[in-house]
């Protein structure tokens, strides 16, 4: 077979749930020697063309979907979506002409533009290639939802059962959706990393204690510091603030695109008037890592804790549980496909401040529970959600649609 992924989120650009599924993407390919593989990348710093092995990489500009500012607003302007699609459509006619794709792909965040769809669909009903939408968060708004509902995908894959439960609620064809979870990758994630390498990086003694968070902080336009529990997280910290003074807390905000660097500042520095607001800004740490260094963060971290007010899925907690540290998530969206309360984890209301404190105090001070979250969370990353076991589980499905077998 010859699949085709196409997104607009890139691991070589930003860091995000998508890009993450990308990356695990780009590292399992190789293993599936009968396939070729093709990916439809936005414009980096590397080569825009590339083949290694049984992968072919296309890195395009007309994936860069880069708003103008315009009156103090940043717009994405009719011309620039009509531009990069007519480029996309022409591409890929290019494309199904010299090649035959089996599958074509395709990742969807907050939404695609209806222009750019609709170029997808004709240049792949041209071509008569089988066109998937990946969703990876939930529709909120009436265009995205119709784009889902109304074009002729060939089938809709979701991350969670809970995102595959919200779109039948909003009328999309149940025949049409089909379950099939991120991965975490256990070559890069796993409990033989060393515990000191995060401490020494930020020039702590061994003796001190991190409570680690990882997310985004503004999902472009806006700061989304309280969707992501940040705001709730800091308020648990300023309680335990006094009583361990060897206790810090590190934020590890994920790297957005240049063209929303402003918007990532701003909420940036809102993140830090906060921690300075609940007196805590001293015990506060702000980072970034790249792909290849944030399993090591994890690794280094006592608690992993996102409380999110909602969470399609959480790649982070698999993550975090993969290298051996305990999580504490939130009872919403298809968290609870992840971590089972008490047993691999906490489920705890979301904006519950009180309870979450409560909580890392419990996994801080009681060891044979922390020993019993990281076994638990171990054998979850083992049985259910390795990313050779879910993407393992994507090409056997296509096998199977494309009547072959390897």
């Amino acid at each position: 077979m010859n699949i085709l992924f196409i997104s607009t989120n890139s691991p070589e650009i930003s860091v995000g749930g998508i890009e993450r599924y990308i990356f695990n993407l780009l590292n399992y390919c190789p293993s599936r020697t009968n396939h070729n593989f093709i990916f439809l990348l936005p414009k980096s710093q590397k080569p825009e063309e590339e083949t290694k092995q049984n992968i072919t990489i296309y890195r395009k500009n007309f994936l860069l979907f880069k708003p103008k500012r315009i009156f103090g607003k940043k717009i994405l302007t009719q011309k620039q979506i009509d531009k990069n699609s007519d480029q996309l459509f022409d591409f890929l006619d290019r494309l199904g002409q010299k090649t035959h794709i089996d599958f074509c792909i395709v990742q969807a965040g907050d939404g695609l533009p209806p222009r750019t769809c609709l170029s997808l669909h004709l240049a792949c009903l041209n071509h008569k290639i089988p066109l998937i939408l990946r969703v990876h968060s939930y529709p909120t708004k009436k265009v995205p939802r119709l784009l889902i509902n109304c074009l002729p995908w060939a089938k809709i894959l979701t991350v969670s059962k809970s995102l595959a439960g919200d779109l039948f609620a909003k009328k999309t064809d149940i025949s049409k959706l089909k379950n099939n979870y991120l991965g975490v990758d256990k070559k890069i994630f796993n409990a033989r990393l060393s515990k000191k390498w995060l401490k020494r990086q930020l020039k702590l003694s061994d003796d001190k204690k991190i409570i680690f968070h990882a997310s985004r902080i503004t999902d472009g336009k806006k700061s989304i510091l309280k969707e992501k529990g940040i705001i709730t997280l800091l308020e648990a910290f300023s309680k335990l603030y006094v009583h361990y003074p060897d206790l810090y807390l590190l934020f590890a905000t994920a790297t957005p695109p240049k063209h929303f660097k402003d918007e990532f500042q701003t909420s940036l520095q809102k993140l830090r008037d906060y921690a300075q607001l609940y007196n805590v800004a001293d015990r506060v740490l702000v980072k970034s890592f790249s792909l290849d260094k944030i399993a090591k963060a994890y690794a280094g971290a006592d608690v992993f804790v996102l409380a999110s007010e909602n969470e399609t899925f959480g790649q982070v907690y698999l993550e975090a549980m993969a290298c051996g540290t305990p999580v504490i998530g939130t009872n919403v969206g298809g968290v609870s496909e992840i971590i089972k309360n008490d047993d691999n984890g906490f489920l705890i209301p979301p904006n519950n401040s009180s309870i979450l404190n409560q909580k890392i105090e419990e996994l801080l001070l009681n060891q044979d529970l922390r020993k019993k979250f990281i076994k638990n969370g171990l054998k979850t990353i083992n049985r259910r959600f390795s990313a050779k076991k879910q993407l393992g589980s994507l090409i056997s499905y296509l096998e199977t649609k494309a009547g072959g077998a390897s």
